[in-house]
C-alpha cells in the first residue's frame, strides 16, 4: 500500500513538474505540499521516493515563471525546502546512526 501511494506521489509531483513550466500557481503549490511530504517519507525511512519527490518538486519549484520572489514572501518557499530537505537528512542520520558497520575488521 505504501508503495502505492508512493508512487502515485511521485506521479503527481512529475506532472507537476511539466504544469509548473507554464504559469499555473496550483502546480507550484502542490509542489510545495509534495516537498513537506518528502521530509516525511525521508524521516520514515523511505530514501527513494523522498529523494525522487524532492528532485521533482525542486525541479517544479525552481522552474515555475509564477515563482516571483519581490512579490511573495521568501518564508512560503523556505519552510518547504526546510521540511522536505530536513526530514530527508534527518531520516538519513536516524538511519546511519542505527545500522551496524559491516567489515570493521581490515
Amino acid at each position: 500500500m505504501a508503495k502505492t501511494i508512493g508512487a502515485f506521489l511521485i506521479v503527481i509531483s512529475a506532472i507537476c513538474v511539466f504544469l509548473s513550466a507554464a504559469p499555473f500557481t496550483p502546480a507550484v503549490f502542490m509542489s510545495l505540499c509534495l516537498m513537506c511530504i518528502a521530509g516525511i517519507y525521508g524521516v520514515l525511512g523511505w530514501f527513494q521516493t523522498s529523494l525522487l519527490l524532492l528532485l521533482f518538486t525542486s525541479l517544479a519549484v525552481v522552474a515555475s515563471p509564477a515563482m516571483d520572489i519581490g512579490t511573495i514572501s521568501l518564508w512560503i518557499i523556505l519552510v518547504p525546502y526546510i521540511l522536505g530537505f530536513g526530514g530527508t537528512i534527518w531520516g538519513a542520520s536516524k538511519k546511519a546512526l542505527v545500522s551496524p558497520r559491516h567489515n570493521e575488521t581490515a
